[in-house]
């Protein structure tokens, strides 16, 4: 029996976002390579996190190419739905609704996978009528049922709920690391203002007046912070003793750095999701995380981990001083977290969900 063919219209690294990662992992997903009949379109338009946003015209000649590839699979093939992971905010939504016009052209059903938030707060009238004619109808996955509210306004159609989930690292946990000497923290994010690192380097500011000794690492590549922007900001709060940017890191050296912490520091302002959570909740590391997008349903307060609110680097400081004197607290929560993860947020059971997800869909047809 011939199986319905499904298109993917995916945008990939560069640049290395969580989103761009969970879109490369679906792209490669062997369990849905061998379910279904599947097409892909890959989009890459920028080249850094900087160069997200900027207009140059190697984007518009990429864009140029993506719409004609898109118009001719969709005029010479048939499927039975595409899955888009549609940009919701400004001209990258402006963007991908041209996509979207071409596959509606053709009456292809289409299966949105949202990875970013703020269409309930945008109020341009232009946008709110686009919003209702991208969405209304299709299917839309989200990844908590916190993140809802975003779309109640502009979608009638069937809403899935799909956790991101990351691939499990072999022979990662060590149970002797909550016996560590020094104290290790860690932010692992791209140097973003909207990420927290500011509210992070004044909480090890406040930690450091204390006397609380520690050591602290960043994590990530350049955004709109420089790593010259950020090596002066260290200096001029007496911390480049204490903290110490690495850059980015993947792989085994991402592993080794995990493998050192004890305490991941995620303060992030605008954020949908964060898989660093995942990532340190496979490690065992307990987490203190803002109350921001989905993270209150990652990171259960208390019990894996601290949440706080949002631009409170004196909250942080509180639950890392909390966490410094009691190792036994730091082995409770990484445990918890640990058991969470393998619970809930491997790929393998992302794979399984998105599988579920697509044959409900199919099944419609």
């Amino acid at each position: 029996m011939t199986k319905d063919k499904i298109l993917l219209l995916i945008k990939i690294p560069p640049p290395v976002t969580g989103a761009t990662l969970m879109n490369a992992r679906v792209r490669d997903s062997e369990l849905l390579k061998q379910s279904f009949n599947i097409d892909i379109i890959q989009m890459s338009y920028a080249s850094s996190l900087n160069d997200l946003g900027s207009y140059r015209l190697m984007k518009f000649v990429k864009y140029i190419k993506y719409s004609t590839n898109l118009f001719f699979k969709v005029l010479f093939n048939r499927y039975a739905f595409a899955y888009f992971q549609i940009s919701p905010l400004g001209i990258s939504f402006l963007r991908d609704c041209f996509l979207v016009s071409i596959l509606k052209l053709f009456n292809v059903k289409i299966l949105y996978h949202l990875k970013g938030k703020g269409i309930s707060k945008q109020n341009n009238y232009l946008f709110k009528k686009l919003y209702r004619y991208i969405f209304n109808y299709e299917s839309v996955i989200i990844l908590s049922e916190l993140l809802k509210y975003d779309i109640e306004d502009v979608h009638k159609g069937q809403v899935f709920i799909v956790p991101n989930g990351i691939p499990v690292c072999k022979n990662n946990y060590r149970k002797n690391k909550y016996v560590n000497e020094s104290l290790n923290l860690l932010f692992l994010s791209n140097l973003l203002e909207s990420k927290g690192l500011f509210d992070f380097i004044d909480a090890m500011k406040i930690l450091n007046n204390k006397g609380i000794i520690f050591n602290a690492v960043i994590v990530g590549a350049e955004g709109d912070i420089s790593e010259k922007e950020l090596e002066k900001i260290l200096i001029e709060n007496s911390l480049q003793d204490r903290i110490k940017y690495l850059g980015p890191k993947y792989g085994e050296d991402k592993i080794k750095i995990y493998e050192a912490t004890d305490i991941l520091v995620f303060p992030t302002l605008e954020d949908i999701w964060g898989n660093v959570n995942l990532e340190a909740m496979q490690f065992g590391i307990p987490i203190i995380a803002t109350r921001e997008g989905a993270i209150p349903e990652i990171i259960d307060d208390k019990i894996t981990g601290f949440l706080v609110d949002k631009n409170q680097p004196d909250q942080i400081a509180d639950k890392v001083e909390i966490l410094s004197i009691d190792a036994e607290l730091r082995k409770k929560m990484g445990e918890a977290g640990r058991k969470k993860f393998l619970e809930k947020y491997t790929f393998e059971i992302f794979e399984e969900n998105m599988k579920r997800v697509f044959e409900t869909i199919l099944s419609k047809n």
